[in-house]
Parts: C-alpha cells; sequence; structure tokens
C-alpha cells in the first residue's frame, strides 16, 4: 500500500464530523464555531449568523497543492496537481475513498457524478470510477485536456475540448455516443436534459442536439462567448450567460427565446437558479434577482445590487452569500438586495478571515458553502439552525428536459403553476 493512501486513511480515523484532532495548519485558518450564548455571538462566524459544519485536511506530500475542488450531490470532491482525487461525504466531511490517478496536470476542470459513479479528468485522461469504493471502471485517452466541466447523467457523461469538439461517451463501458463540432473552444459545461442535450460554445451559438440518433435540432445565436455553464428552470427553461451582457432564456423544446435581461456587462458566470429566482452576475460587478417566471420579453427584475466584483457562493432561503475579489465573504438580504454584511464588515468587525481559502465554488445544489487552500485545508459553513441543506430546487419536481409520454393527456407546464412576481426568497424549498 503506498505511503500517500496510508495517510489518506488514518486521516479517516483521526477525523470526525465536528472536530479534527491536530491538523497541519496554523488554527486561525479554521474559523472557530459559530456559537451563540445568551443572544451573544462568541465567534467571528457566530457575528454573521454561521456556523462551521465541518473541516479536512487533504494529506498532501511536498510541493503538492489542490488545485480544484467540485461537487455532487452528496459529495464533495477534491483534485491535486499530482493527479490524486478525494472524495469526501458533503455534510460530513468524512473522506469516503481517493485515488492515484497517476496523472499530473497543473489544471483541472470540476468533476461529476451519477448514482452509481464518478468522473473526472486528470490532463488527458478521462476516468470513470465506483462511486461506492473508488475504484477504477475504465479509463479513455482524450488526447487533449477537456477545457469545460464534465456534465454526466445515469446513461453517459460529455465534456467539451479546446478544439470546439463536444464528446460524450455510454457511461457503463465508455463507448462513444457521439461528438459535435462547434466553432470555437467549449467552456462551458454540457447540460444533459433527458433525450437532448444543450452546450454553448465561443462561437456565441446554443446548440440543442438530439442524443437518439444524433441530430441537431436547433442553433440560438446570441451576441458573444458562452463561457461560463448555463442554468435550467422547470421542465423546459435553459438560462444562457452571455459574454454580449445578456442571459437569454430559451425553451429547450421550441428554440424560442421566452425572454431576456440585459445585464449592462458580460455575464461569465452561471445563472443561479434558486426556487422561482434568477440570480445574476455580470463582470461589472452587479448582482441581480430576476423572476424565471417571467412572462417575456424583459426579464422581471426584483432588485439590482452593486457588488464590486466576486462570485456567487450560495443562496439561503433568506440571504445570498458572495466572496469578494479580495476573498472576503459578504451577506446580502435575498428579499431586498440590501447589504447584510460587506467584505469590510466580515473581515474587519466580524474578524472573519478566508482569504487564503482561493477555491471557492458555487454551489448549485443546497445552501452549504464550500472553500478549500491550496495547502489542502476544506471548510464547509452553513447557517446557524440549518442543520440540514436546504435544496435549491424541489427534490420532488419533474427533471430538466422531461417529455411526458405519448399516452399522457396534455404537456406538464414549463413552470410551477405559480403567479410570477413573487418576492425572491419567497417560498421555502422542502427540506
Amino acid at each position: 500500500m503506498s505511503r500517500r493512501l496510508v495517510l489518506a486513511w488514518v486521516m479517516v480515523v483521526l477525523t470526525t464530523a465536528t472536530t479534527r484532532a491536530q491538523i497541519p495548519f496554523a488554527r486561525d485558518l479554521v474559523p472557530g464555531q459559530g456559537i451563540i450564548v445568551d443572544n451573544k455571538p462568541l465567534s467571528s462566524l457566530g457575528r454573521l449568523g454561521l456556523q462551521r459544519q465541518w473541516y479536512a485536511a487533504v494529506p498532501l506530500a511536498g510541493t503538492e497543492r489542490l488545485i480544484e475542488v467540485s461537487l455532487a450531490p452528496g459529495l464533495v470532491f477534491a483534485q491535486t496537481n499530482e493527479g490524486n482525487f478525494y472524495t469526501y461525504d458533503a455534510e460530513t466531511g468524512r473522506l469516503a475513498w481517493m485515488i492515484a490517478l497517476g496523472r499530473r496536470t497543473a489544471d483541472a476542470q470540476p468533476a461529476t457524478a451519477n448514482s452509481r459513479m464518478v468522473f473526472v479528468a486528470s490532463a488527458n485522461f478521462l476516468f470513470a470510477i465506483d462511486r461506492g469504493t473508488g475504484r477504477i471502471i475504465w479509463t479513455e485517452n482524450l488526447t487533449l485536456s477537456p477545457s469545460s466541466p464534465l456534465a454526466c447523467d445515469e446513461d453517459e457523461v460529455m465534456l467539451g475540448m479546446s478544439t470546439g469538439i463536444v464528446r460524450a461517451f455510454r457511461a457503463v463501458d465508455k463507448y462513444p455516443l457521439w461528438n459535435w463540432q462547434t466553432n470555437g473552444p467549449v467552456h462551458s459545461r454540457p447540460e444533459p436534459a433527458g433525450r437532448v442535450v444543450a452546450f454553448g460554445s465561443h462561437d456565441g451559438r446554443v446548440h440543442v442536439a438530439l442524443e437518439e440518433p444524433p441530430t441537431m435540432l436547433y442553433r440560438v445565436a446570441t451576441g458573444g462567448e458562452i463561457a461560463a455553464p448555463m442554468g435550467s428552470y422547470g421542465t423546459r427553461l435553459l438560462l444562457v450567460p452571455s459574454a454580449d451582457k445578456t442571459v437569454y432564456a430559451i425553451d429547450l423544446f421550441t428554440a424560442d427565446v421566452l425572454w431576456t435581461y440585459p445585464s449592462g456587462a458580460p455575464v461569465m458566470q452561471v445563472p443561479l437558479v434558486v426556487d422561482n429566482d434568477v440570480y445574476v452576475v455580470n463582470t461589472a460587478g452587479v448582482l441581480s434577482a430576476l423572476d424565471a417566471r417571467s412572462p417575456g420579453p424583459n426579464a422581471t427584475v426584483y432588485w439590482t445590487s452593486p457588488i464590486l466584483g466576486g462570485n456567487l457562493l450560495a443562496v439561503s432561503g433568506t440571504r445570498v452569500y458572495l466572496r469578494s475579489h479580495d476573498g472576503d465573504l459578504f451577506l446580502i438580504d435575498r428579499a431586498r438586495g440590501t447589504f447584510l454584511a460587506d467584505p469590510r464588515a466580515t473581515y474587519q468587525r466580524a474578524g472573519l478571515n478566508l482569504r487564503e481559502y482561493v477555491l471557492a465554488p458555487t454551489n448549485e445544489l443546497n445552501d452549504r458553502m464550500y472553500f478549500a487552500t491550496p495547502s489542502g485545508l476544506i471548510l464547509c459553513l452553513r447557517e446557524i439552525g440549518q442543520t440540514r441543506p436546504r435544496p435549491l430546487r424541489d427534490p420532488k419536481a419533474l427533471p430538466f428536459g422531461y417529455i411526458p409520454p405519448q399516452n399522457t393527456q396534455g404537456t406538464p407546464p414549463a413552470v410551477p403553476a405559480t403567479e410570477p412576481g413573487t418576492p425572491p426568497g419567497g417560498e421555502e424549498a422542502p427540506q
């Protein structure tokens, strides 16, 4: 057994969900637990209404560094420049398994998972790994490193390449299913949607194709590159962020543009969909809250807030969490768009220092916040009292791309049967 694998499993024995016995990091890197006694917060997290869910140390060796942290339902993935891949339980921080992929890489794309397998790329190799055991099921030489995050459903895994090709493989045995060629590098994550797949490209087009038999259904042109992941709402509303300063809401099955939102600057982050709301951050540093059910042709805007740059981290029932360019956390009231705590308030007044946590993915699944340092410390934060993750999408809702059986009378609505214009955060998702 390798020394690295021994170290990884030693960490499992020494760690628990709430505490860590001896970690090789300065203690001030780990925020104190957010506890309130007699209505008085006793730590930097408590002053912000937050609590530490867990933290964990990735066992690195020598010059090894953590280069990518990504999320999948129930899992957190951590990948290093030495080609080592760690999988943690998203709620407890327990190390489920680690595997040495054997491929050094200076960069990595977010991994993905379905109910049975985890898919990760290291350098120019794609790996399918058993979700429960960490055993490699198959490996595919892609020739080039992927240029987009990976995406999958229960049947296939797909990714974009710098050559403009989007490739798909059968999940169980890596059989090549289809390739689509675009006119520029693919940086946006493909969006599987049942029998069809949507993907964007540097050429500014949204491509929607039938998977079996592989048939291009339509293309919708935007005025700029599509670099960020696309969002989705309901069963058929595709949300496309474009460098032409606009977000497009497109009907997946008809190609109709139902509404647009001119943001005033390029949109290079995923439009984050939470309940019936869409949160958009542009490169000018403006956060906007939109109604996904907007009747069109223009999006219904609840509010806009200048955030001076930064990226979305997570959204809870009442708050929007962002990370500033300096690495400081800030909080915005979800209903009104006003600041609850700006970066100066969290860093100087509350005393919360997260600046070394340069890896902070946007959580498109629930309200948890995840941070990591290149030196291997992973941290999960949550709101005080939110002991269970709050899903951003109703778990009982029909999946995106759902097509009803042919013998079903009528078709499901594209959006929930609730009136547009409900203020953000006005409806709680099921716990």
